[in-house]
C-alpha cells in the first residue's frame, strides 16, 4: 500500500523532529482571524477546501474507485450547525449530514460533500474501499491518502493546486 500525507503545509517549515513551526490556520473557524500578517478571509478558505477536495477526487480517479464506504463516523451534534458565512454546498451538506452512517457507501458526488464537512468540523470518519484505497482526515488540515496504485497523475495534480504531497502512513489507518 503506498500512503500520503496531503496538507496545505510547506514541508520547509518543519523542524528535524517534523513539527509544523510557521503560524498558519488549522481550521474553517479560523475564517477573520490574522495569520502571518494575513487575514484568513471566506475566498482564500474556500480555495483551499477545494484543492482538498479535487485532491481526492484525482486520487479516487487515479486509483479507478467510484466509491467509498464510511468507518468509524463521530458527528458532533444531531444536527448541522451553519455559520452564517458557512454557505458553500449548504443544502447538499446538509442532506447528506442527516442521512449519514456508518458503513453506508457512497459515490463520489457524495464523497465531495462529506470532505467539506469533515474539513468544516461538523463530523470526522475516515473513508475506505478495503484493500483498494483509504482516505482519512487528522486534525489542523491534515489528510492522509492510501492506494494500492502509485498515483503518479494524482500527486502532481494535487502539487498543481499548491497542496503538498508527502510520503506519510496514516496514524488512523488500521488493518481490519
Amino acid at each position: 500500500m503506498f500512503s500520503w500525507r496531503i496538507s496545505k503545509y510547506n514541508p520547509l517549515y518543519r523542524d528535524k523532529t517534523g513539527a509544523y513551526k510557521k503560524d498558519e490556520w488549522t481550521s474553517f473557524y479560523d475564517i477573520g482571524k490574522i495569520f502571518d500578517g494575513k487575514e484568513l478571509t471566506y475566498d482564500t478558505y474556500i480555495a483551499t477546501e477545494n484543492a482538498y477536495v479535487e485532491a481526492v477526487v484525482s486520487f479516487m480517479d487515479s486509483t479507478k474507485i467510484t466509491s467509498l464506504t464510511v468507518k468509524s463516523l463521530e458527528k458532533h451534534s444531531k444536527d448541522i450547525q451553519f455559520t452564517c458565512s458557512d454557505t458553500h454546498h449548504h443544502n447538499e451538506m446538509e442532506d447528506l449530514y442527516k442521512k449519514i452512517n456508518n458503513g453506508i457507501v457512497l459515490e463520489i458526488q457524495d464523497i465531495v460533500f462529506l470532505c467539506r464537512l469533515i474539513l468544516r468540523d461538523h463530523l470526522w470518519c475516515k473513508l475506505e474501499n478495503n484493500p483498494l484505497m483509504f482516505i482519512h482526515f487528522g486534525y489542523d488540515y491534515y489528510m492522509y491518502i492510501g492506494s494500492t496504485n502509485k498515483c503518479e497523475s494524482a500527486t502532481r495534480s494535487v502539487e498543481k493546486t499548491g497542496l503538498f504531497v508527502e510520503k506519510f502512513e496514516s496514524p488512523y489507518y488500521t488493518v481490519d
